[in-house]
């Protein structure tokens, strides 16, 4: 199941910044309206095998629907910077090359999320998926970041679904992390709540 602390409760003030273990996060607009999650990389060794020259000590990481950027070296006191000035070092990022696999040709360019237009059958009923959407839409009004709003999640999950008196198709749903991401990336990134 879940290994979880506390929940903390979802909180209507915008909140820019977080620490999760060792990972510094922020969430930003930019000038044209994109909404990027910055976040630290750090590599679990400086050999540079595997990564781009000048990367090798670790990076950070700006990700938007609109694509993905790295900075290395970066400022120490990034995270306490205006977001002018994080704009600024966003648009000094180097762009990432999307994500590639080699499937149907070489080198051929997947989709890593797929908006789905309308709900698959055996989900269209699931209380566990509205609720992800709900929370979703609450995050992303909250301007929550992703990456908190799915600690956070996890959490409301496990306290309201995964009770042992839950129906065994609700527990099913909860217990799906595949599932409740997709729910989660599609209604933060793409829904727009009515």
């Amino acid at each position: 199941m879940f290994s979880c602390s506390p929940p903390k409760p979802l909180v209507s003030a915008a909140l820019s910044s977080f620490r999760q273990g060792d990972v510094a996060a922020r969430t930003f607009e930019d000038s044209s309206g994109t909404v990027w999650e910055v976040f630290e990389v750090h590599r679990a060794s400086e050999a540079p095998r595997g990564v781009s020259a000048g990367l090798e000590g670790g990076w950070l990481a700006f990700v938007s629907a609109s694509g993905k950027r790295r900075l290395a070296p970066y400022p120490p006191t990034w995270e306490s910077v205006s977001e002018p000035e994080l704009e600024q070092l966003c648009e000094s990022a180097r762009r990432a090359n999307p994500t590639q696999l080699p499937i149907g040709g070489p080198r051929a360019r997947v989709p890593r999320v797929v908006e789905s237009e309308t709900p698959p059958p055996d989900e269209s009923t699931s209380l566990v998926r509205d609720a992800v959407r709900v929370f979703a839409h609450e995050a992303r009004a909250s301007r929550l970041p992703a990456i908190e709003a799915m600690v956070r999640l996890k959490n409301m999950l496990a306290e309201r679904f995964l009770k042992e008196d839950a129906p065994p198709e609700t527990r099913a749903d909860a217990s799906d992390l595949r599932r409740v991401r997709r729910w989660f990336v599609e209604a933060y990134y793409f829904e727009r709540p009515a």
